[in-house]
């Protein structure tokens, strides 16, 4: 499928932010080991493949799915030099999730990994989605989704203006990278606009290239994604609160919800 994604240009930049964090794996890795002892696991928004690598190391077959040709390059990338990952376990599929339609359905477990799901700025792109994922699993099949909590909106800057919120080094291109980010918050419509800035200068030198790359995200509550996981097929969900699988309540940083498929 011809699809293209804003992470085209923001690949490289996410990867060194995000491919070293791992928080979440532990979660995955104990959710798939009580579904089945031979899981198979689609990921919907694979990204850079930072949680599919350690699952398919435990043993699981991994589907990644991701709408960024840019980020499936580096997964693969990244998959095919680890000295521990067969090539039978993984598969990586570039396609809009809205759309998706595999020749490999009956999917034990489904992911959607930190924040992957507020990319659905409609009701429309969001029953999709999770249509999608339903359509792909078997009958009492997972999805997880790991989603920022209630208030989280609350404690976001809404004044547009760019702030530091990380200095990278690339040790291929040998350069320095100033990730600045500004966040406008539109409450009548739930949702946010990141413009990032990017800055990036070899060592030594002045002068610098500059980027600028806008996301839109809709954030989703509570009882809403209920009502949105139930019109697509899934059971009331459970909710966790953090990847130890905390229950979900005042002051949770995450907001996990794992629902069956019925």
């Amino acid at each position: 499928m011809n699809c293209t994604s804003p992470y085209d240009a923001f690949a490289r930049i996410y990867d060194l932010q995000h491919g070293g964090f791992l928080d979440d794996a532990p979660m995955y890795l104990r959710l798939a080991r009580e579904v089945a002892p031979a899981t198979s696991i689609l990921e919907i928004g694979c990204g850079s493949g930072r949680v599919m690598i350690p699952l398919i190391e435990a043993g699981f077959r991994v589907v990644g799915v991701d709408e960024s040709a840019e980020m499936l390059r580096i997964a693969e990338r990244r998959l095919r030099t680890s000295a521990h990952i067969p090539a039978e376990r993984w598969s990586l599929v570039h396609a809009d999730a809205r759309a998706l339609r595999l020749a490999e359905p009956g999917f034990d477990m489904a992911i959607i990994a930190l924040n992957t799901f507020l990319h659905n700025l409609t009701r429309d792109d969001q029953l999709a989605t999770l249509r999608a994922a339903h359509r792909h699993l078997s009958t009492g099949g997972l999805l997880v989704m790991d989603l920022p909590p209630n208030d989280e909106m609350a404690y976001q800057p809404d004044d547009g203006v760019f702030q530091l919120e990380a200095t990278l080094v690339d040790p291929h291109a040998g350069t320095e990278i100033h990730k600045f980010v500004a966040s406008r918050i539109f409450w009548a419509i739930q949702e946010q606009e990141l413009v990032y800035r990017i800055e990036e200068r070899r060592a030594g030198d002045a002068a610098f290239t500059e980027q600028l790359v806008t996301f839109r995200l809709r954030h989703v509550f509570k009882h809403e994604m209920e009502l949105l996981l139930l019109q697509s097929g899934f059971a009331e969900p459970t909710w966790y609160g953090n990847y130890d699988l905390s229950p979900y309540g005042e002051g949770s940083p995450r907001m996990i919800a794992a629902a069956r498929a019925i």
